[in-house]
């Protein structure tokens, strides 16, 4: 790999409401993410058996816990198109309930792309703020958002279909 590959800049991690499709790009891409899924098998027990056979369940949807974002204000003054921190904390938290229209009764889905690395439907499953310096008129200046996805699925996958085969 040339040099020149590894100062490049990544591209982005983007969300996007799914619902208003308004999106919101990161300022720092996550600096690790962690994929989580468990196959469930329910455990039959036949009499007379020295073992349990196992027969398949389901596969549970995947998670992606813990993902945290870093906000900065000072970065985001100098980052290209000056990226209002406070108003990327208030697009996550508006992704924690339902909006006012009366035919949706849960929060908003959130589709992550992230080039090369993650494209996923999902929801939020929690959200915790980590506000770490503030300015002297009381102002976030450096904060944390740590959130948890699911991923949402309306068809059904196979194995075939992770596997990126036909």
């Amino acid at each position: 790999m040339p040099l020149s590959a590894a100062i490049t800049t990544p591209p982005k991690c983007l969300l996007v409401n799914v619902t208003s499709n308004e999106s919101q790009s990161v300022l720092f891409n996550p600096a690790q993410l962690v994929e989580r899924v468990s196959v469930n098998w329910n455990r039959l027990g036949v009499l007379g058996l020295s073992y349990q056979p196992l027969q398949y369940q389901n596969t549970s949807n995947r998670q992606l816990p813990g993902v945290e974002f870093y906000l900065d204000k000072f970065f985001a003054a100098e980052a290209p198109g000056d990226p209002d921190i406070d108003d990327f904390r208030s697009f996550l938290r508006a992704l924690t309930v339902p909006p006012a229209s009366a035919d949706m009764a849960a929060p908003p889905r959130v589709l992550i792309l992230w080039p090369k690395v993650l494209t996923i439907e999902t929801v939020i499953t929690e959200l915790e703020f980590q506000y770490r310096v503030f300015g002297s008129d009381a102002s976030t200046l450096i904060y944390t958002a740590t959130c948890g996805f699911e991923e949402i699925l309306d068809v059904r996958v196979t194995s075939e279909d992770r596997r990126g085969g036909a």
